[in-house]
């Protein structure tokens, strides 16, 4: 040890107990019992052991950990284009985690007031992931407000939430953004299929306003179509385009989006079908899209002649190559509709362009590819679309008036004002009332305590009393303005195809509160004072329900879906869609205040009105019809193509003849007698357009059920973008009549509360009908 560069420390050995004898370190080992020496080894071996466990633990403990159940994506609208105030398809993408997961999709969106709304994944159909596997899972919401946020949870069986996630709208892409909506009054047209697309035409509509843009939303793959009808409820329009028809061999084994496509068109949507040499395998008769050809295919032809195009599109330059011109175009016979182009010398020999009817909504099929050369290259490219599509010229396309000025919003406001008990103080008088508060509680009190009872120091009891005194007579005075009692207004639209009785209601509901309540609401829809599931009028789709849903102000507001995402709401604690949508649960209603409602629901009637109408030259009509309903109806006007007829009030049974004892007048005059208007504008006044600020709930919602054939935006002062498929002006033309009435004594179809219905002894309800009667032609 003297060797060692360090010196050894002298340690003081502790005391030993009296008895005890000190030992060395050999000694110790000799005086272990036998076997000690093993036992030392055998620690030592443990030793070992352990720490060879310990670096294994540490070894798996440096492993990646295994992967978390995370919710990685939320897939919005249509390629992330969607609308505010229309139901919107979303897909959540999950990532598994270390454990199969089994459970259930919650998405929370605000709606326009900033409360909270949830939808959910069916329970009967629950989510399921594999264990480090990717899945989805599609439902629909129902953005409410721009700019804010979504949240995306999954729920295990018992309802507990295993993980969640933030979604924000924003320009950049990224795992936590989403894309910003576009406002409800824009115009969405879904293109599928289509090589080029509709952009000349978009940029030709000249609209430089977000609100009343027109955006070309194109599909890409048919997963993306909705599997419900109401997944196309932000299109005014969809486009087919038949160029690629691998892309619609999807659609073969998966027929529920054909389906819904169909349905949605049945409900008053419009449909345009470009096909061209793919026609065999898209419209044959297995094709994905036979069901929507107005006639039968029959063969291919080849068109050799480039006038029926150049004609049908009004175009001023000729097709390229227009004389040695061959199209491949199918056949189409036994045709149902209007031919607007054909090749040949009739119209029966080679319809190129057919417009038809289809339930309440309209098909175009147009017999050719607009994609295919020498068409693709065509100057008059964009004319034939516009055509087609029935685009508006961009001379009148242009928005004068507003996002805020919508139909739907005027018809809101107009409800708003009908309430029968309920009055509004108008601003000036609470602007007065204000300041007399301040007057009293300033110099007033100052005048009390110092000239009157003169002694300053009761100011700290005038002053209290003051404000308590103000604030119960605030309280009596509301109270006594709008009542203690429920009040209910609702504008309902029934349009029923009487030639295969299926009907479509779409329910307005404007109702006032006045209390602090929640509301668990469906809709019964009725018909003529019977619901619609009674025995002979059974549901139409095998029980399909009502559809119901929170409608919003389209433009800014304290419930306006453009206003910020940051708005502000009493409810913390939101309501909830069930799965099918047919029920809102939890709807919280502040006192005092209001709430506006939309409920659409689909049915089957059996012979509402027996009919037996031909069409005569010049849009005239004969022959009588029958009221079967089984109430009054009043107000009622026949109307096709140009004329229309004023018929009497026809109560349950009642027979109207139409002959030449009845003289035709213009739709538009037809319509503003029953709305109410002058049927002539007074000399230097103008014509005859709607007061913007007007509350006449009848004169707003003809002009929503005729908004083109009244005039449009020059009529309506102001745009109507929001719900245009009310507008039955199309239907106008073709084959058919449109009977126009008013229910007497209708209530309509009513909302639940519970198992209550919602609703009061002082309700104003408007019930309008609206008949689409097949022509016979006048040679039958």
């Amino acid at each position: 040890m003297s060797d060692s560069p360090l010196k050894p420390t002298a340690i003081s050995s502790p005391e030993l107990r009296p008895g005890v004898e000190r030992r060395s370190m050999p000694q110790r080992f000799a005086a272990l019992p036998p076997g000690g020496a093993r036992g030392w080894k055998c620690t030592f071996a443990s030793l070992c052991c352990a720490l060879i466990v310990a670096t294994s633990s540490l070894a798996r403990a440096q492993e990646p950990a295994p992967a978390k159940l995370a919710i990685t994506q939320l897939k919005i609208g249509f390629g992330g284009e969607y609308k505010f105030g229309c139901w919107t398809p979303v897909e959540v993408v999950i990532q598994g985690g270390g454990d199969a997961f089994t459970g259930t999709v919650q998405v929370i969106t605000p709606d326009p007031e900033g409360v909270p709304t949830s939808v959910f994944t069916p329970a009967d159909r629950p989510v399921g992931v594999f264990a480090g596997k990717t899945s989805s899972a599609r439902l629909f919401i129902r953005p409410g407000q721009d700019g804010a946020k979504y949240e995306v949870r999954l729920l295990d069986e018992q309802g507990r939430t295993r993980t969640s996630k933030q979604f924000i709208p924003n320009a950049e892409p990224g795992d936590e953004f989403i894309p910003f909506g576009s406002p409800a009054t824009s115009r969405f047209i879904a293109t599928f299929g289509m090589q080029r697309g509709l952009g000349e035409l978009t940029r030709s509509d000249g609209s430089q306003d977000s609100a009343t843009a027109t955006e070309a939303v194109k599909i890409d793959d048919a997963a993306e179509l909705p599997t419900e009808w109401y997944g196309y409820e932000a299109f005014d329009l969809v486009v087919l385009g038949g160029g690629d028809a691998e892309l619609y061999r999807p659609l073969t084994a998966n027929p529920a989006r054909i389906e819904a496509l169909r349905k949605w068109v049945e409900l008053g949507g419009r449909l345009v079908i470009f096909c061209g040499g793919n026609a065999p395998e898209l419209i044959g008769p297995d094709g994905p899209l036979a069901t929507f050809v107005p006639g039968r295919f029959d063969d291919m032809s080849t068109l050799r002649e480039a006038q029926p195009i150049e004609g049908f599109a009004v175009a001023n330059e000729s097709i390229p190559g227009g004389a040695n011109l061959r199209l491949q175009t199918p056949r189409i016979v036994d045709v149902e509709g209007r031919i607007l182009a054909f090749s040949g010398q009739n119209s029966s020999d080679l319809p190129l362009v057919i417009r038809a009817r289809r339930g309440l909504g309209e098909v175009t099929f147009v017999a050719f590819d607009p994609d295919v050369a020498p068409l693709s290259d065509w100057g008059g490219r964009t004319n034939l679309l516009r055509q087609a599509l029935q685009w508006p010229s961009a001379e009148t396309s242009t928005n004068q008036y507003g996002y805020q000025d919508d139909m739907t919003d005027r018809l809101r406001r107009a409800l708003d004002a009908s309430f029968e008990g309920v009055t509004t103080a108008p601003f000036g008088l609470v602007a007065l009332l204000v300041i007399g508060y301040i007057l009293l509680i300033g110099p007033g009190d100052y005048f009390l305590v110092k000239n009157l009872l003169r002694r300053m120091e009761l100011t700290w009891i005038t002053f209290p009393l003051m404000v308590v005194g103000v604030s119960f007579a605030a309280y009596w005075a509301a109270h006594w303005m709008k009542g203690n009692s429920l009040r209910v207004n609702q504008v309902e639209f029934v349009d029923v195809d009487v030639a295969n009785g299926a009907a479509r209601g779409t329910v307005y509901t404007h109702f006032f509160s006045p209390r602090v309540e929640r509301y668990n609401l469906s809709l019964a829809s009725s018909f003529a004072k019977k619901p619609i599931s009674e025995p002979g009028r059974p549901d139409l789709g095998a029980g399909d329900p009502s559809l119901v849903a929170w409608l919003g102000a389209t433009g800014y507001g304290l419930d306006g879906m453009r206003s910020s995402g940051a708005q502000a709401t009493l409810f913390e604690s939101g309501y909830a869609f069930n799965p099918p949508l047919t029920e809102m649960n939890g709807l919280p209603v502040q006192e005092w205040s209001t709430r506006t409602l939309i409920g659409r629901w689909t049915g089957a009637l059996d012979e509402p009105i027996v009919a037996e109408l031909r069409s005569l030259d010049d849009d005239l009509v004969a022959g009588h019809l029958t009221n079967r309903t089984g109430v009054a109806l009043t107000d009622c006007v026949l109307m096709h193509g140009r004329y229309a007829y004023a018929l009497p009030d026809l109560a349950d049974g009642a027979v109207a003849t139409i002959d030449d004892t009845i003289q035709p007048t213009q739709v538009r005059t037809a319509l503003l007698k029953v709305s109410g208007k002058q049927t002539a504008s007074q000399p230097g006044s103008g014509p005859i357009t709607l007061d913007v600020n007007g509350i006449d709930v009848n004169e707003l919602a003809v002009a929503m059920m005729f908004y083109n054939a009244l005039g449009g935006e020059s009529y309506a002062q102001g745009p109507n973008r929001y719900q245009p498929f009310l507008d039955m002006t199309k239907l106008l033309a073709g084959k058919q009549a449109i009977l126009l009435a008013r229910g007497v004594d209708d209530p309509g179809s009513n909302w639940k509360n519970g198992d209550l219905p919602l609703a009061s002894d002082h309700d104003r309800r408007w019930v309008y009908y609206r008949f689409v009667i097949p022509l016979e032609e006048e040679d039958e």
